[in-house]
This record gives C-alpha cells, structure tokens and sequence, in this order.
C-alpha cells in the first residue's frame, strides 16, 4: 500500500475512468459525485476510515463516480495485486471489506426504494427485468447475494 495525500478540491478519481487501485481514507473527507457538466451532482460524503474505489479490486472496470477531497486528506492506496495480498495475509480485512460492501449495497435499496413512488426498491425493480421464458427460479439464481 502506498501513502497518499490530496489537497481540498482535488479530484482523485473520475467517472468513467478505468480503475484498477481503491483508497482507504486515513484523514480528511472526500465528495462522491456522479454525472458530468450540468448533471453533476454530489451524492455523498466520505471520512476517515472509509474506503472508495472498492468496486475494482472485485472487477477491473470503469469508475462509476468522481471522488474529490473535501479538505487536505491522507489515503493509503492499494492495487488489485496488493489487496489480494493484504487479504491473504489478514482474511479479517476481507470480512471488513465484504461488511463495506455489503452496506452500500443496503443503502442503495434503500435509495432505489425511496426513489420509486410505489416504494418497491431493487429487487422488485430487477423481477420487473427478468427475460421472458425463463423460470424464476432459474433467472434469480444469480441474484440471490441480493436479496
């Protein structure tokens, strides 16, 4: 892991920006933000002890928001290649990590759920998405961490 610091205002990651290094925050505050130019809007707060960037140390892939520093904030930085090692030599940290995202998982229901004037969150949401034809039993199989 490497030690990192960013400036108030900084922008750490972007939006649509392949990802390969997540971010654990040992002081300061960071804004998630999601959307570009006029649609850009902040989502969310993070402080010390929280982690962003997670999504690519499961899969490699595109950012899914912007993250600047609130205020001068310290991280440490760890690639896909270091986290696998972190967890192997500490399996406490994955159970951490699973516990993290696991949570922001819950509070998107939550979010989807709010949103959704009938109230009815992710999961009906993804029922409404299944494929013609297939039995549900089938089609929920790989949805079932979700539920």
């Amino acid at each position: 892991m490497q030690d990192v610091a960013f400036k108030a205002g900084d922008t750490i990651i972007c939006e649509g920006d392949e990802g390969d290094t997540a971010f654990f925050i040992v002081s300061g505050a960071v804004d998630v933000v999601v959307g570009r130019g006029a649609n850009a809007r902040t989502v969310g707060r993070l402080e010390t002890g929280e982690v962003f960037g997670e999504m690519c140390l499961i899969e490699p892939g595109p950012r899914s928001a912007t993250v600047r520093a609130a205020c001068d904030t310290e991280c440490l930085s760890a690639s896909y290649q270091e986290f696998i090692a972190s967890i192997e030599a500490n399996p406490e940290r994955a159970v951490g990590f699973m516990k993290t995202l696991v949570r922001r998982l819950r509070k998107m229901n939550e979010l989807l759920e709010y949103a959704s004037p009938e109230r009815r969150g992710f999961r009906a949401m993804l029922l409404d998405c299944q494929p013609a034809g297939v039995p549900p039993e089938a089609a929920a199989l790989s949805w079932t961490m979700l539920w």
